[in-house]
């Protein structure tokens, strides 16, 4: 454990001596895990957190990983669309059916919803007929509650004994699920209110 708080104090020498070079290496960090979409994104994210400050760390986070998101929805939706075509427009359309009159909201949510993993959840939106426009801002909406608590709880700890123990039920505490709540509430009552406006 010695090595690991070493190695920690070594890389925020670094950071501090090299802020624009760490900020560039931690960024093409995240970057590359949101593209790839493999687990550990929690731990970076804290990191940067841990390195940089709340704000900063943010910055870089959210950047980070709407930008790799984004790469990933897009050569995802490429394949899925070259390899099964017909059942890629079936399925995209039937849920853009759904979804057209408040697409906004309903990305908005489901990138709010704390648990699924970054792959899947980007493999499930590469299933559906939206504008990049709409997936670069739902993502960063969307994810923006969970990367400020993460950051905030990264710029909070120690050492790195407290970052490899950070866990999911570290970060959702009843007063952030609370507030998740309230806010997809809040969503699903515009979806209901844009709803009944089309009916009249």
């Amino acid at each position: 454990m010695d090595f690991f708080q070493h190695f920690l104090s070594d890389l925020l020498i670094f950071a501090n001596e090299n802020f624009l070079l760490s900020v560039f290496i931690t960024s093409l960090i995240i970057f590359t895990y949101s593209v790839s979409s493999i687990p550990g994104i929690g731990f970076l994210i804290a990191l940067s957190g841990y390195l940089y400050g709340s704000f900063i760390g943010y910055i870089i986070s959210i950047i980070s990983v709407t930008l790799g998101s984004f790469i990933f929805f897009l050569f995802s939706s490429f394949f899925l669309n070259y390899l099964f075509p017909k059942y890629y427009k079936k399925i995209s359309n039937k849920i853009h059916n759904y979804i057209s009159n408040s697409t906004f909201e309903y990305l908005i949510i489901f990138r709010m919803i704390p648990g699924p993993p970054l792959m899947l959840q980007n493999t499930i939106l590469s299933l559906l007929n939206i504008s990049s426009y709409k997936f670069i801002f739902s993502t960063i909406i969307g994810f923006t509650p969970i990367t400020l608590v993460t950051v905030f709880i990264g710029n909070k700890l120690n050492d790195i004994k407290s970052l490899e123990n950070l866990s999911l039920k570290g970060i959702l505490t009843w007063d952030f699920l609370i507030l998740l709540l309230f806010i997809i509430l809040l969503l699903i009552a515009r979806i209901k209110f844009k709803k009944t406006l089309i009916k009249k």
